[in-house]
Order: structure tokens, then sequence, then C-alpha cells
């Protein structure tokens, strides 16, 4: 069994794409700040994070579906919001998956940290 952590994070964007954003999340009535950042954080990271330590095989890709599917529905999302035809960005519906395929994405997750400076061209 786990124990607790204590998790803290603290950030003083200076983009104001990134300041529109964690203004949005602050002021959020509907869900808490956790909530908000929880959600979008665990759609991508929680698969990475079991298929490290897990050795059960049919856990990682129960989590793995369950993930995709709260990201099929993020996708579907922003795309009403942003007016978008489902047809420019729809994703196929099947998604192999393999050991090898895992044993890629650990090792990526490990070898090359995320980096989302990529992300500042279209901010």
């Amino acid at each position: 069994m786990l124990k607790q952590i204590d998790f803290r994070w603290r950030y003083q964007p200076c983009k104001l794409m990134d300041i529109k954003l964690m203004s949005y999340i602050q002021s959020n009535l509907i869900q808490s700040k956790t909530e908000i950042i929880l959600v979008a954080v665990r759609s991508f990271w929680l698969t990475h994070a079991i298929a490290i330590d897990s050795e059960d095989k049919k856990d990682v890709q129960s989590i793995a579906r369950s993930c995709i599917q709260t990201l099929k529905i993020q996708a579907r999302e922003i795309g009403e919001l942003a007016g978008l035809e489902e047809s420019s960005w729809a994703f196929p519906t099947q998604y192999p998956v393999n050991n090898k395929s895992l044993e890629k994405v650990s090792e990526s997750s490990v070898n090359n940290p995320y980096d989302d400076t990529g992300l500042s061209n279209f901010f």
C-alpha cells in the first residue's frame, strides 16, 4: 500500500495564454482547482505512471482504455467549444497496444521528459 504524499506546485505564469489558463482554473466555480488539474494530468500521465511499476498487463490496459476515453471526451469538448468540424480532429477508434509499445512509452518518458516548450509557437 502506498502512503499519502505531499505534492506542492507553485506557478507564476508569464505568458498571456498561461495567465488566462490559470485565471480560468482559479476562478472556476463548478470544480476545484485540484480536480481540474488532476483530470487533465491523469488523462495523459496516469498510464505512464502505472506502466512503469505494473507487472499486470491487463491493469495497464484497463487504465489506458479509461485514459483514452477521457482524452476522447476532452477532444470532443474542445472541438465543440471551438466550433470545429469533427473530421478535423477525430481519432481512429482502435489503438494497437502491445508490450513493445508500452516499453517504448515507459523508456521514452524516463529518457525524454515531456517538454511543452514546443507549444510556445502556438501562443
